[in-house]
């Protein structure tokens, strides 16, 4: 009686097609980078329908308000005046980019793939910051240049008024819709479904003013009130001592407080 054995030789994969060689056990695994992650979540917020939809809805509103203002008095304003006109569309509509960008996971569900091909969590967040940030300031800057050409056709309607250009108040601006959109980020992240945060967002700074009526609740009203405590950054005048703690309090209160209840929230609820 004899033994024999048999070997098998390994299958041999073809490369594919193409040129494209499959990888083996050897090659390297490397994470991904947090700037692929950044621009997968910008991408996310203009790349699908409702996003693409709502900032060429919210360009439309400031076009028809710079619109509106060459015909105000024969468009004879300063730049400043066009910037404002710009702002008022601009801070109502950043923060709803900034709910959408942290709720669509879990109302598209899409978090199983999101957090699959980044198991860390907090780079995801932190990437929806960024991305949510660059995106303000990129409206921003095209608000600015919108303005400016207002302003342009101000001139060619024979506007005397001088530009007045400021840029400590351009600079204020932009810090209030940075603060603005992030407040809208930190809701979303806090109650992860975008109708509600929608709604908490617009509906608790209109309460906030009833505060005002009672005696006892105004001095604590002027601190905790973040569309009072902004109201002085796009003037470009110089903010006191105590008018930058109120500012610092009210951001704590109504970005920092949401923003870590939507961190932890998210890094411990349960993907479905």
């Amino acid at each position: 009686m004899s033994t024999t054995t048999v070997q098998t030789e390994a299958p041999r994969v073809a490369p594919a097609r193409g040129g494209f060689h499959l990888p083996t056990i050897d090659t390297p695994i490397t994470a991904v980078s947090f700037s692929r992650l950044v621009g997968v979540e910008a991408r996310k917020q203009v790349d699908t329908l409702a996003g693409r939809w709502f900032l060429i809805f919210l360009g439309v509103v400031i076009v028809i308000a710079m619109t509106i203002m060459l015909f105000v008095d024969g468009g004879d304003h300063n730049y400043g005046s066009y910037l404002a006109a710009a702002a008022v569309p601009l801070g109502i509509g950043l923060p709803v980019l900034g709910i959408l960008s942290a709720t669509q996971e879990w109302s598209q569900r899409t978090a199983m793939t999101t957090f699959a091909l980044e198991p860390r969590r907090g780079r995801v967040i932190w990437a929806k910051v960024v991305s949510t940030v660059l995106i303000g300031l990129g409206a921003v800057a095209l608000t600015l240049v919108l303005g400016a050409v207002g302003r342009l056709l101000g001139d060619l309607r024979g506007a005397e008024t001088p530009w007045g250009f400021d840029g400590w108040s351009i600079a204020g601006m932009t810090l209030m819709m940075l603060l603005y959109v992030l407040q809208g980020l930190a809701f979303g992240l806090a109650l992860l479904n975008t109708p509600a945060a929608i709604v908490a967002y617009f509906a608790l700074p209109t309460l906030m003013p009833l505060m005002n009526l009672v005696s006892w609740l105004r001095t604590p009203y002027e601190w905790i009130d973040l569309t009072m405590t902004t109201a002085p950054l796009p003037s470009g005048a110089a903010m006191t001592g105590e008018q930058w703690a109120q500012l610092a309090v009210s951001v704590a209160l109504w970005v920092g407080v949401p923003l870590a209840i939507g961190v932890w929230r998210v890094l411990r609820r349960e993907v479905k």
